[in-house]
């Protein structure tokens, strides 16, 4: 089969005749119809975030059921499936506890095992969710982002009522301001340079949308949220976001740090200022116990992908997505097999 592998910092190379091992017990092979590059993916690819070499990257997937280690499994060839690369051993101390996310025997499909930038993944059945016959698999490969955004929100712990702002207009992003107005946020706010990003975050459901360039953000926001965002959203993964998001948070608000930023980054922040505000800030880390219902959020169409800009590009070509600079206006670059 085709596959990507990734050997070093800055080094993926394209296997036309990468052999696929004989499946284990309650395994099976999962045809790779889409996958998403993830930010993630491209720290590991810029030597900032860590994977194992030689690996193929790629964690956010869906495809087709083509084969089967055993018939026992709720599983037929054809099925269409989405894949939750998080793998969990369910027995050290930390997953005992429920905290799975932070499983000393964590594994992960992209990172630590041969994942979807191939055409052909080998995976656990317990990481395989069923989809309906009709589904859209671009979209379906949302499941581990939406999953991720999932985890995040149960921080965000938002009432119906709150203000909310967000910082950062891609796929994270654009998620999180249909989640909040799932939620029963009265008022949505996207911070965002890019203005056709901008343009979409107010067809998705925000109330209003600024660039942190063109405007005084921190006396906006206070106007518009009479005295300061109840939620902060950093989708960013950017030091200027995390401060920023401090400085727009109302009193006692809740700061969630969403963004996933280089190794090494660090910010700064006035303690006293910390101490007067009584902020709750948050960190969010994978997808405990939330895939499931991403995927049911898929099925039932909650959450809009479609307006998404989506650029697919061709296994064999995908050294052009790590080595170029993205366009400004895609929102999320696919990996297919399909011609």
């Amino acid at each position: 089969m085709i596959a990507a592998i990734f050997k070093s910092a800055g080094v993926i190379e394209i296997d036309n005749k990468f052999p696929l091992r004989k499946l284990k017990k309650g395994e099976v092979i999962i045809e790779v119809a889409n996958c998403g590059i993830c930010g993630t993916d491209k720290h590991i690819f810029e030597g900032k975030a860590y994977a194992e070499t030689p690996v193929i990257l790629g964690h956010e997937y869906s495809g087709t059921v083509v084969e089967l280690s055993d018939k026992s499994v709720l599983l037929k060839i054809g099925d269409k499936v989405a894949v939750d690369p998080n793998i969990y051993c369910g027995k050290c101390s930390e997953c005992k506890k429920g905290n799975v996310h932070f499983c000393r025997n964590h594994q992960a499909l992209g990172v630590t095992k041969n994942g979807g930038f191939a055409q052909y993944s080998i995976v656990p059945f317990s990481q395989v969710y069923l989809l309906p016959d009709n589904s859209d698999l671009s979209i379906a490969a949302f499941a581990e982002p939406l999953s991720c955004c999932l985890r995040g929100m149960q921080h965000a712990n938002i009432k119906h009522g709150d203000s909310v702002v967000v910082i950062g207009g891609g796929s994270i992003g654009l998620i999180m301001i249909q989640l909040a107005k799932i939620s029963g946020a009265a008022k949505i706010i996207l911070i965002e340079p890019e203005n056709l990003k901008r343009k979409l975050a107010l067809k998705l459901g925000a109330d209003l949308s600024i660039s942190p360039f063109e405007a005084d953000v921190e006396n906006n926001i206070s106007e518009y949220t009479s005295g300061g965002a109840d939620v902060v959203i950093e989708c960013a993964g950017k030091k200027e976001a995390v401060e920023m998001s401090v400085k727009i948070s109302r009193k006692g608000g809740r700061v969630i740090i969403f963004g996933m930023s280089a190794k090494g980054e660090k910010v700064t922040l006035d303690l006293q200022y910390l101490f007067q505000k009584e902020l709750q800030i948050f960190n969010s880390f994978l997808n405990p116990f939330t895939f499931g219902r991403a995927v049911e959020l898929i099925i039932s169409n909650k959450i809009n992908f479609s307006s998404f800009v989506t650029k697919q590009i061709m296994l064999e070509n995908i050294n052009e997505a790590f080595n170029s600079s993205i366009n400004s206006i895609i929102i999320k670059q696919q990996v297919s097999t399909k011609k």
